[in-house]
C-alpha cells in the first residue's frame, strides 16, 4: 500500500457511492490549502483510510535479535566460499547490524562479520575500522582470539592496500556572476509568462564549459540506499556504517553525522521512518526535509511563520539572496520562492496532492516530537500549508543526485538522493540533449511524462524535429567515432586514469561536430563524455569500481604461498562462529 492506493480507492469509493461531486464541490470551496488538506484528512479518518493504514502499515521496524540473527546467516551464506557474494554480504551485514538490539552481542558479531569480508576484499583500512568497532560493542570474549588474529594479519597488509581514487576538482574558468557568485557571469535570469523564470547565457559556450557549482538546501537519501549511504551526507561508506540506535532504517558513517541527524531531521522522521519509506516516494520525501529543515532554522514556529510571509520573501530566487551574508536562512528564501503552479493545476490534481498532504502530516503530527513544536491549531495549519508548498514544488524543481549507469549484474538505480537547489531549480528542460536525453525515449513518451511532472509542453529542437531515438539513430558521413573498442573497454571498467586524459578530447569533439548534430557519432559522443565525467567525479558505486576492476581483487604472491589455506579456514571460521 502506498499513498497514491489510498487516493484512487477513496476517489473510487466516492463515485461508487454517487458522492464525488459533492465532495469535489465543498472541496473546491475552500480557499485555504490548510483547509483543503484538513477537509481530505477528515474524510480519511471518516472513512477509516487511517485506521487502514495502520492495520496494514509498520510506522517503525522495531530492534530485534532474532531478525537481526536471520539477516546475519543470510549474509553468511552470500559470503562462503561456494558464492563469493561479498556486496550481498555486506548489505545483509547491515541490516543485522540495524536490526541489533541495543547493548546486544548481535551489534557486535555484525561488525565483527562485516571486518571478515573486508579482509577477505583486502579493505585493510574498512576492515581495522570494523575490528575497532566490534571491540567497542562489547565483542564477546570466547570468539576475542579470532577478532586478534584479523587484526594482526590486517596490520600486516596495511600498506598493500592502494589508497582510494580522489575525485578530480573541477574549476569554474569564468568570472563569477555579480549577484550570484557560485555561477559564471555569462549567464542571466529571464522571464516570459510561457516558460516562467529561466537562465540564458549571454556569450556561446562550448561543451565543458562549466558555469555553475551548487550545494543543495537540503537533500534526503532514497530508501534503496539505506544500507550503503549515510543518511547525512550521502556518501557511500557502507563498508563502516553505524546504525540508528532506535530504528532500523537508517546508518550513519560517523558519530559526527549520526549526531547531527537526531539533532535534526531524523529526530521527526525516525519514529515513522518505514511508514514514510513505504508510502511515500523521493518527490514527498524530498518536500517534507525541506519542511523540517527549514523549522530547525528557527527556534519558533512563530519565527517562521513571520520569515515566510514577509513581502521581501515572495518569489525570491537565487538572483536575490545575499550572498556577502549567506545563510542556511537566506538559502531558504529561494527555496521557498520556487513557483507552484497552483493556477494551473485541476481540481483532480489538487485533491490527490491533498490526499498525499493529509497523510504525510498527520502522522507526522500525530506520531512524532513535531507536534510539541508546532503547538496548537495556528502552527499545525502553517506546517500543513508549508508541506503542501513544497509538494507542489518539488516535481518540477528538485533534482535527483545521480551515478554512472551500471552495466550488467551490478546495474541498480542510479539515483541516491534527491537534493533542493536554488539555482538549479532555474534551468528549463531540453531533451536536446539535457536532463532527459532524447536518444533514450520517444516524442510521445517524453511529451505525456513532461506534462504530468513539469505541465508544459516541451518545444525544444529534439521535439519540434521528432528526432529519433538512440537505436534508430544513423551515422553521418566523414564523420568519424570518437572511441575506438579498447577505449571504451576502458570507459566501462571505470579507468580514471583514461577518463581525465580523454574527457576533453570528448568535449573538442562534440564542440568540433556541432552541425552533425543528431547522428549516431554524436550520441556515442555524449555517452563517453558523461561516462568520463561520472568516473572523474567518483560518481561510481564501489560495487561497479570492484566489479568491473580486477585490479581490487590482485593478492600478493607471497602472502598467497605462505597463507591461501589460512585464509580458507579463517573465512570458514566467520561463518560458522560470528
Amino acid at each position: 500500500m502506498d499513498v497514491y492506493d489510498v487516493s484512487d480507492d477513496l476517489v473510487k469509493k466516492l463515485n461508487d457511492w454517487k458522492l464525488i461531486s459533492i465532495i469535489s464541490g465543498k472541496f473546491n470551496e475552500l480557499k485555504e490549502n490548510h483547509s483543503k488538506v484538513n477537509f481530505v484528512e477528515h474524510a480519511l479518518i471518516d472513512f477509516k483510510y487511517i485506521e487502514k493504514i495502520l492495520l496494514n502499515v509498520k510506522l517503525r521496524e522495531e530492534k530485534c535479535n532474532k531478525r537481526s540473527s536471520e539477516y546475519r546467516m543470510l549474509g553468511n551464506e552470500q559470503f562462503s566460499l561456494k558464492n563469493k557474494k561479498y556486496f550481498q554480504a555486506l548489505e545483509l551485514y547491515n541490516k543485522s547490524i540495524c536490526f541489533s538490539e541495543p547493548g546486544s552481542e548481535n551489534l557486535s558479531i555484525g561488525y565483527a562479520n562485516r571486518s571478515a569480508v573486508l579482509f577477505e576484499w583486502k579493505r585493510y583500512h574498512e576492515c581495522l575500522a570494523n575490528i575497532e568497532l566490534a571491540r567497542k560493542a562489547n565483542y564477546p570474549a570466547r570468539l576475542m582470539h579470532k577478532l586478534d588474529k584479523r587484526e594482526k594479519d590486517c596490520r600486516l597488509l596495511l600498506a598493500t592496500q592502494p589508497p582510494d581514487v580522489q575525485s578530480y576538482q573541477f574549476q569554474m574558468e569564468f568570472e563569477p556572476h555579480l549577484q550570484v557568485p557560485n555561477i559564471a557571469d555569462c549567464l542571466e535570469l529571464r522571464e516570459t509568462p510561457e516558460e516562467g523564470r529561466f537562465i540564458c547565457t549571454k556569450r556561446d559556450l562550448v561543451v565543458g564549459d562549466l558555469i555553475a557549482i551548487e550545494e543543495p538546501f537540503c537533500s534526503t537519501l532514497l530508501p534503496p540506499m539505506r544500507y550503503i549511504r549515510c543518511a547525512t551526507c550521502k556518501e557511500e561508506k557502507y563498508l563502516t556504517l553505524i546504525p540508528c540506535e532506535t530504528c532500523c532504517s537508517v546508518m550513519f558513517c560517523s558519530e559526527e553525522c549520526y549526531e547531527r541527524a537526531v539533532s535534526t531531521f531524523h529526530k521527526y522522521e525516525c519514529p515513522v521512518i518505514d511508514l514514510l519509506h513505504t508510502m511515500f516516494n523521493k518527490i514527498h520525501g524530498i518536500a517534507l526535509r525541506v519542511c523540517l529543515t527549514a523549522l530547525e532554522l528557527f527556534p519558533t514556529i512563530e519565527e517562521l511563520m513571520g520569515f515566510c510571509e514577509e513581502p521581501d520573501n515572495q518569489q525570491r530566487s537565487a538572483f536575490d539572496l545575499d550572498y556577502a551574508n549567506f545563510t542556511a536562512r537566506e538559502h531558504y528564501r529561494a527555496i521557498h520562492g520556487m513557483v507552484t503552479n497552483q493556477h494551473l493545476r485541476s481540481v483532480s490534481d489538487l485533491f490527490q496532492r491533498s490526499v498525499v498532504c493529509a497523510v504525510l502530516k498527520h502522522f507526522m503530527i500525530n506520531y512524532t516530537p513535531l507536534k510539541e513544536f508546532l503547538g496548537g491549531e495556528e502552527g499545525q495549519n502553517f506546517f500543513t500549508e508549508l508541506l503542501f508548498r513544497h509538494l507542489q514544488t518539488s516535481p518540477s524543481n528538485m533534482h535527483g543526485i545521480d551515478l554512472v549507469e551500471q552495466l550488467n549484474e551490478t546495474k541498480d538505480d542510479t539515483t541516491h538522493s534527491s537534493g533542493a537547489f536554488a539555482f538549479l531549480s532555474l534551468l528549463n528542460h531540453s531533451c536536446a540533449p539535457n536532463t532527459a536525453h532524447f536518444a533514450v525515449f520517444p516524442k510521445a513518451k517524453r511529451i505525456e511524462t513532461l506534462s504530468i511532472q513539469y505541465r508544459f509542453t516541451c518545444k525544444c529542437e529534439a521535439c519540434q524535429n521528432d528526432y529519433p531515438t538512440f537505436d534508430k539513430l544513423q551515422p553521418k558521413l566523414f564523420i568519424p567515432y570518437v572511441n575506438e573498442e579498447k577505449d571504451m573497454k576502458s570507459l566501462i571498467a571505470y579507468d580514471f586514469d583514461f577518463a581525465l586524459k580523454n574527457y576533453r578530447k570528448y568535449c573538442e569533439f562534440l564542440t568540433k561536430h556541432k552541425d552533425a548534430y543528431p547522428c549516431e557519432q554524436i550520441s556515442s559522443a555524449e555517452e563517453s563524455l558523461k561516462m568520463a565525467l561520472h568516473i572523474l567525479v567518483d560518481a561510481v558505486p564501489l560495487k561497479a569500481k570492484m566489479n568491473q576492476s580486477p585490479q581490487f581483487f590482485e593478492r600478493s604472491k607471497s602472502y598467497d604461498q605462505k597463507t591461501e589455506s589460512s585464509d580458507n579456514e579463517q573465512k570458514l571460521e566467520a561463518i560458522r562462529s560470528e
